[in-house]
């Protein structure tokens, strides 16, 4: 199977706590652009609401795409452009609010950032949202997950080494279920 030019992230079971989540996030992202001095704007608010249901990395050109379709839907009342979103992503990334994710294809995605606790008591709550990622090499499926396991591996390791870990990103590339035929 030929490499996809655009991964989608896989498909997600909606969880109660990803509810939680959202209004966290853009709630935290609201508090830093006036932070900043940032007038509300429709463009930008809409992009927050679509990050904040995002559960994995999108490039700008899908993002578009999603706030161009909610339009149609008749879900939002003002089309958003494209030069908007970028403007707004550009804000977004600069303010800390998005990560940009690169899985090697030179497609630039990016996600919410993760609200994680920066005292060291509790270097282990995470927001609901950070994650690491999947890629398939072949059919380019993006999969997020965690790990808890992998979480306090990276913990005792920065105890091991005397290093401060400020943030870290996991991507992993192989093949999915899909593309292998089910092998491991």
């Amino acid at each position: 199977m030929e490499p996809s030019t655009t991964p989608q992230c896989a498909p997600q079971e909606p969880v109660s706590a990803a509810a939680a989540a959202e209004q966290l996030w853009s709630g935290h992202a609201r508090a830093e652009l006036r932070r900043a001095g940032c007038r509300r704007g429709g463009a930008r608010e809409q992009l927050i609401d679509l990050l904040a249901r995002e559960r994995c990395a999108l490039t700008v050109q899908e993002m578009d795409g999603r706030l161009r379709e909610a339009y149609r839907r008749g879900a939002s009342t003002r089309p958003v452009g494209i030069a908007s979103v970028y403007r707004g992503v550009e804000l977004l990334v600069d303010l800390g609010l998005l990560t940009r994710v690169d899985i090697g294809d030179g497609l630039a995605r990016y996600e919410r950032s993760s609200l994680e606790r920066s005292d060291r008591d509790h270097r282990h709550d995470h927001d609901e949202h950070h994650h690491h990622h999947f890629v398939c090499d072949r059919c380019g499926v993006l999969l997020p997950f965690d790990d808890q396991a992998l979480e306090q591996a990276i913990f005792a390791l920065e105890d091991r080494v005397g290093f401060t870990v400020s943030g870290h990103e996991v991507l992993l590339h192989g093949a999915c279920s899909g593309c292998s035929g089910g092998r491991r």
